[in-house]
């Protein structure tokens, strides 16, 4: 039997429509130089598959991919470049598996340093911000990302704040959002208040680096506190994947929930109308004695210790009792807390004297369950949601100008009235230059919606950039709607966002912000979860190296120095020859350690470079920024170019009239070998894009198909099937990370003479290389299910694909227990409990928990040494054995 049919070689070039006439000449070269690179990036620039969500779709799986979206600076850094690459690899890969994907991009506009740039350059923030917008979307769109620009929108512009501001109404009327006295902290050089986060441990300022007052101020809060409960319980919520040490930054930032917090209203005319209280126990409010706070506390005016504080005392809503408040710092205040609420101890009764309060010799008993003063406190509004004693609410007022105005009128007579919801957005004058509104008098005069005053005055205020970014994933659902934020009956159908890509420095502000935003709007019907992110995917820095002076810690470019010895970390100043420490650091132009992205574009390629950012370690693991390691990938890729190029060489070289050989047994032993090495490298590929993301292993795949292909003899290349399939395998599944060079392989492949038709293995060779689906596991090849015991691994069954799909945890269970290898190994130890974890044509895990205290194997009592036991368990140690499984 012949291996191919004479007349399959004449049928390469029917049906099939030629890409490009460039392929010609891209073709004649052997050698894949930087030139040829550029200039079939330049070939395919604007051709590499549609990027829009069709909303109308509803037959796709969806998938919602997300990358935090940036601050407009003006350039690109490698952090941005490095995030975008893995959203974008991650989108088109999606594609390739026949998704439905939504890739957006906007950005983050609003904020402090265009507000201080515009200023120093004397022109408008929002001119300086759509400058610094249109530069970067530029170098966005030479990276080749695959987002969809038709859902692009800015912060700053008012189509999308006007809905933060009507997020911010919907909070007031709902009454998350209220405004009151607060000691704050205040930036001296930039003029606006602080977040605690935003104060560094020596008390500065994150951005200024000013060092940070204490000021009194009248300011807005969110309500978040009462949320932290639900926000708490979500992060056990089984649909969240990949959170891992996210999860524990965020229950540390909220906190255990085991007590109360309560507002005391304060008896008389105070700024400050309440007092909060926290305690574990709400009974203890009926048995109060009295209110003590620290001296740092804002009642404490006039800084005094170990006091009774005159003329402030306390209402207590559930007995009718007038507290006294006394200032001191010896009782233990609960973490975070300012303030204690003392009851009826030996303690408290003798610091009571010690201040010269007198109390009553009897507290009565309580009359109430906690259940019942949480009741009555809800009831009344103030208080009694489940919260730890550290969390605070949200503060959200900043004194500066490039920020969402905050939607409030205050009027003499009515006090702070919302605006209207038809008179939105309230904007933000155009003209002006470095002017707070807080002194824009034109700007600031209102009329009362309520009582028509005309001498009312708008708030001054702009709401914290965390506010705007609070809820961005959702506009970008629904990014041109002018009847609300988002249509809710879509967000049912896209939500929660299936990958959320980004950096750590926003793993627990930013996330805590929008998963309490996203509880509060689920929790109005409007969306189907109340997590709005299922998968994360925190991305690592890129790092730069950095060399400072030892002797006085001065950062030096590299240009002025010389490194004595690599290995060893040694280093000298050329002009003086100081010792200089050599450092893998956070990218800054302070450290001179940045390298521009555009630099390293236009040396070797835009594909090059996102490979590069890809390959050699994970990413969420640090990158540190070496050429030392661009070899690989630039070798990789000369690789592959030659691979098709000598493809293209031996089926030109093919004669038509003479027939295809007959296949030796050579031939068919490489053809299976390719057949394995196609499957085996795809599963493993396929398992680190979908489940893993570890996409640096992925590339290691990758490179592994390529040496299997590149060691086929030169009869497979010319005539084999499996040669040609493995080699399709390969250019599909590069095109998510390096989509110029695939889409151009793939042209050269579709179009090679003398290639071999199958349509039995479903390549639509009359297309692109993003209009095929993602390589399939052959149904008979055999994929690995890992069977475990308490967690080592044992042994490992190979079972035929087309089986192993619909493997269930008993099937697997029953089978593993029908093999005499497991069952010795489980000997007559009672199992426990089982868990199984099946990746779809890529692995599987069998763990069985064994009761190893009950019974040893072989039904021995559990009775010997430690030394027996141990030598016991070294001589059973043995290498894992392989079973094969028939179908």
């Amino acid at each position: 039997m012949r291996f191919l049919h004479v007349s399959l070689l004449g049928r390469w070039s029917k049906g099939r429509r030629h890409f490009c006439s460039a392929v010609g000449q891209l073709t004649t070269c052997r050698e894949l130089t930087p030139e040829m690179k550029h200039q079939l990036e330049r070939k395919w620039q604007n051709k590499l598959g549609d990027c829009r969500f069709d909303p109308a779709d509803t037959v796709k799986p969806k998938r919602y991919v997300l990358a935090m979206f940036p601050y407009p600076s003006g350039s690109l850094h490698m952090g941005h470049v490095r995030v975008y690459t893995i959203s974008d690899a991650m989108a088109r890969f999606y594609r390739l598996n026949g998704a439905n994907v939504l890739h957006p991009m906007g950005w983050d506009a609003f904020g402090l340093p265009a507000e201080n740039a515009a200023m120093q350059r004397r022109i408008p923030a929002d001119t300086w911000t759509h400058r610094n917008i249109g530069e970067m979307r530029k170098q966005l769109e030479m990276l080749a990302f695959s987002f969809d620009w038709e859902r692009e929108f800015a912060t700053c512009q008012p189509e999308y704040y006007r809905w933060t501001q009507q997020l911010f109404l919907m909070l007031y009327r709902d009454g998350l959002a209220y405004q009151r006295e607060a000691l704050v902290n205040w930036d001296p050089v930039d003029e606006t208040v602080l977040a605690d986060e935003q104060v560094d441990d020596n008390g500065c300022s994150w951005r200024s680096g000013a060092k940070v007052e204490k000021k009194v101020l009248r300011q807005w809060f969110v309500k978040t506190t009462r949320f932290a409960k639900p926000l708490l319980e979500g992060l056990s919520d089984p649909g969240l994947e990949d959170w891992k040490d996210i999860i524990k930054l965020q229950r540390h930032w909220i906190g255990e929930c085991e007590g109360y917090a309560f507002e005391l209203p304060l008896v008389g005319e105070h700024k400050m109308k309440s007092i909060a209280v926290w305690t574990s126990d709400p009974v203890e409010l009926e048995r109060a004695l009295f209110i003590a706070i620290h001296p740092t506390n804002l009642l404490n005016t006039a800084k005094q210790t170990d006091c009774l504080l005159e003329n402030v005392t306390v209402q207590n809503p559930f007995t009718g009792d007038v507290l006294p408040v006394i200032v001191t710092e010896a009782v233990t205040f609960p973490e975070g807390c300012d303030t204690y609420l003392a009851v009826e101890s030996e303690s408290n009764r003798q610091l009571a004297t010690k201040c010269g309060l007198k109390l009553k010799e009897n507290t009565p008993s309580p009359a109430s369950t906690g259940e019942e003063i949480v009741r009555k406190a809800l009831e009344q509004g103030i208080g009694g949601h489940p919260v730890s004693s550290k969390l605070r609410d949200w503060l959200i007022s900043r004194q500066r100008f490039w920020g969402t105005p905050i939607p409030i009128i205050h009027c003499p007579s009515c006090g702070p009235v919302p605006v209207p919801e038809q008179d939105l957005p309230v904007r933000l004058p155009t003209d002006s230059v470095g002017v707070p509104l807080a002194q824009n008098e034109q700007w600031l005069r209102a009329v009362c919606p309520t009582c028509q005053r005309a001498d009312c005055r708008r708030e001054s205020d702009t709401m914290d950039t965390f506010v705007d970014s609070s809820w961005y994933f959702l506009r970008f659902l629904d990014a041109h709607n002018r009847r609300e934020m988002f249509d809710s009956a879509l967000a049912h159908r896209l939500m929660p966002v299936d990958l959320y890509v980004g950096g750590k420095e926003h793993a627990v502000l930013h996330l805590y912000y929008a998963r309490f935003v996203a509880h509060y709007l689920h929790g109005k019907g409007l969306l189907p979860t109340p997590e709005p992110f299922k998968r994360l995917l925190v991305q690592g820095m890129v790092m730069g190296r950095s060399y400072r002076v030892a002797s006085n810690g001065k950062y030096i470019p590299p240009a002025e120095v010389e490194i004595v010895n690599e290995k060893a970390n040694k280093a000298i100043e050329r002009a003086t020859g100081e010792p200089v420490t050599m450092l893998w650091e956070k990218m800054s132009k302070s450290k001179h350690n940045g390298v521009d992205p555009l630099e390293v574009l236009r040396e070797h390629g835009c594909d090059a470079l996102r490979l590069i950012l890809l390959a050699d370690v994970a990413p969420t693991s640090h990158r540190n920024w070496s050429e030392a390691t661009f070899p690989g990938i630039l070798n990789w890729q000369k690789r592959l170019w030659l691979t098709m190029y000598d493809f293209r060489e031996a089926r030109a070289n093919i004669d038509p009239s003479s027939g295809a050989p007959t296949p030796t047994p050579e031939f068919t032993e490489h053809e299976h070998k390719l057949w394995d090495a196609r499957n085996y490298f795809t599963a493993g590929a396929t398992f680190n894009y979908r489940h893993s993301h570890q996409l640096s292993v992925g590339i290691s795949k990758m490179q592994g198909l390529t040496n299997a292909i590149r060691r086929a003899p030169p009869a497979v290349v010319s005539y084999g099937r499996q040669y040609e399939r493995a080699l399709a395998a390969q250019i599909i599944m590069l095109a998510p990370m390096a989509p110029h060079f695939a889409a151009e392989l793939w042209e050269q492949l579709a179009t090679a003479p003398h290639r071999v038709d199958d349509d039995a293995t479903g390549l639509r060779w009359d297309g692109t290389v993003f209009e095929q689906r993602w390589p399939e596991i052959d149904e008979e090849f055999p994929l690995d299910l890992t069977f475990k015991i308490n967690g080592a691994e044992c042994c490992i069954l190979k079972i035929p694909a087309k089986r192993f799909n619909q493997l269930t945890h008993q099937e697997s269970l029953d089978l593993a227990l029908r093999q005499e290898p497991i069952v010795k190994l489980i000997g007559k130890r009672p199992l426990r409990t089982s868990d199984f974890t099946l990746y779809p044509s890529c692995e599987a895990i069998l763990n069985v928990d064994l009761d190893r205290a009950a019974v040893e194997e072989g039904g021995e009592p559990a009775t010997k040494s430690k030394k027996e036991k141990k030598d016991k368990k070294a001589k059973k140690k043995k290498s894992l054995q392989v079973l094969h499984v028939g179908m």
